[in-house]
């Protein structure tokens, strides 16, 4: 269908909030999964476009006139600025192939000045601590306009070495009871290189711990193995260990003698039935795509399709009473599943989800979805009653849905707003809010709210750029042009 290419196309792009993911965290997921595409930063007035192929990082163009080629080329003593005029390209992409033309030093000197400058770049991002970054899937550019790096690996941990802020640090260790193990695959620390200390503190760690007992035996130390951790787990040499893994579910007698009476009650005969109870019970190990029978790159209406093909054959109308609650269960799932898979939005987050939790054993999936459901119940009851003015009783509900259901976008923004009305928690409202677009980056109206909240606090430049990335979405915003004009913002 013509009028899904759209939300199919946006399935590509993945937007994140610096605030929330760190840049370190972004490129790991790249490097690790091998993306290729670009990846836009954006921190006002700077805005930066980091090319990827198949995980490598291949160039690096900028808004910024002192962040071109040319300038950095003069700023060398490379050419004179006459000549470097005649090198600017109206495409920024050109910039090397137009350096190779002109020929102006021995190959191996021009890859050694590329690969400076695009350090010069990259290193910087590392330091963050707000802005935006969207990665679209894409094409990779021509061999020809790419600096080949001798290690992308080598950057990152260059990049990681040079963070000071502490806040930048603690965020980019994210929660530190999470457990890591190293890789086994022993060629990947091979393209990293590390100090003797920093190979000393990677290759102390031999099974998985926790990241807060792991920093604890560098006390003196405690920077360097921060930073250690976190370039190890951008780079894969450090794994997150899912805790679930480990454990292993027990088998419920009384369960495995209901079955037994069921399956007797049916007979042998009834082979639609006694196929029915048995994908009933491997439901709870099935995720949504699994359980519609589709793949995961399925377009929408593929999706619907499916859906309804589950429904028709799993009509409990057809079936004997025997086996009706086996067949409600699957079409629960059923359900379940196609509301989250035709949502573009929802099968981001479901994706991700996956991603996050794909080592759990059977049933630990339909754990998470079944406190989504719950997340759901108590999503619906606070707003309701933040809609009559119980605030409190809202932020109640509200915090049990995102703990359960910390991908509900919707939910964090009304917890946004329920928190708001009380100063004290502006911070944690403004923090809601953050989290909110980072996982629906098109939701206006919390991008309004957090442009408010900012210019309360007297943050008019964060407040400006809430207000201008609204504009981005709906060039006529009204309302964000008139905030825009009281910050003395003049239309460009």
């Amino acid at each position: 269908m013509p009028n899904e290419t759209p939300a199919d196309t946006l399935l590509n792009v993945s937007l994140e909030r610096i605030e929330i993911t760190p840049f370190a965290v972004i490129v790991g997921e790249i490097l690790q999964q091998r993306r290729t595409g670009n990846l836009t930063v954006i921190r006002p007035p700077l805005r930066k476009v980091l090319y990827w192929s198949q995980g490598e990082l291949v160039l690096i163009t900028s808004s910024a006139p002192e962040d071109s080629l040319t300038d950095f080329l003069v700023r060398r003593g490379i050419v004179p600025p006459e000549r470097a005029a005649q090198m600017v390209t109206d495409d920024p992409k050109d910039a090397v192939e137009k350096f190779h033309e002109a020929g102006l030093a021995e190959l191996s000197w021009r890859q050694t000045l590329l690969r400076e400058w695009m350090t010069a770049q990259f290193v910087p991002l590392f330091s963050l601590d707000e802005g935006t970054a969207a990665f679209t899937e894409d094409a990779a550019i021509a061999p020809e306009k790419r600096v080949f790096l001798l290690s992308t690996s080598a950057l990152v941990l260059e990049g990681i070495r040079s963070i000071t802020n502490g806040l930048v640090l603690r965020r980019s260790l994210g929660d530190l009871k999470r457990e890591i193990a190293p890789t086994r695959d022993t060629r990947v620390i091979d393209t990293v290189p590390l100090a003797e200390s920093e190979r000393r503190i990677v290759e102390s760690l031999r099974e998985p711990q926790t990241i807060e007992s792991f920093l604890k035996h560098f006390a003196t130390e405690s920077v360097t193995a921060a930073k250690v951790v976190i370039a190890m787990m951008t780079v894969g040499v450090f794994t997150i260990v899912d805790s679930a893994v480990h454990s292993v579910p027990e088998l419920n007698a009384d369960d495995m003698q209901r079955d037994l009476e069921l399956l007797a009650a049916i007979g042998s005969s009834d082979q639609r039935s006694l196929r029915a109870v048995g994908f009933s019970r491997q439901l709870a190990s099935m995720d949504h795509y699994q359980v519609l029978d589709v793949p995961r790159a399925a377009q929408r209406a593929q999706i619907i399709t499916a859906s309804e093909e589950m429904k028709k054959r799993y009509d409990s109308a057809s079936f004997p009473p025997i086996v009706r609650d086996a067949v409600q269960t699957i079409n629960r799932r059923i359900d379940e599943a196609t509301l989250v898979l035709k949502d573009m939005v929802r099968r981001q987050a479901y994706d991700k989800l996956l991603q996050q939790h794909s080592g759990r054993v059977p049933g630990e999936m339909q754990k998470l979805l079944t406190q989504r459901v719950v997340a759901e119940q108590n999503f619906q009851k606070a707003r309701d009653l933040s809609v009559s003015g119980d605030y409190y009783g809202a932020i109640v509900l509200l915090r049990q849905a995102v703990e359960f259901a910390p991908d509900h976008a919707e939910a964090w923004f009304i917890l946004g707003q329920c928190q708001e009305r009380n100063p004290k928690w502006r911070r944690d409202a403004a923090e809601s809010y953050q989290k909110a677009l980072s996982l629906n980056p098109n939701n206006i109206d919390a991008l309004l709210s957090l442009g408010d909240l900012y210019k309360i606090e007297g943050l008019a430049s964060r407040a400006q750029s809430c207000y201008e990335d609204v504009l981005k979405i709906t060039p006529e915003n009204q309302q964000a042009k008139s905030r825009l004009a009281e910050l003395g913002v003049k239309k460009r």
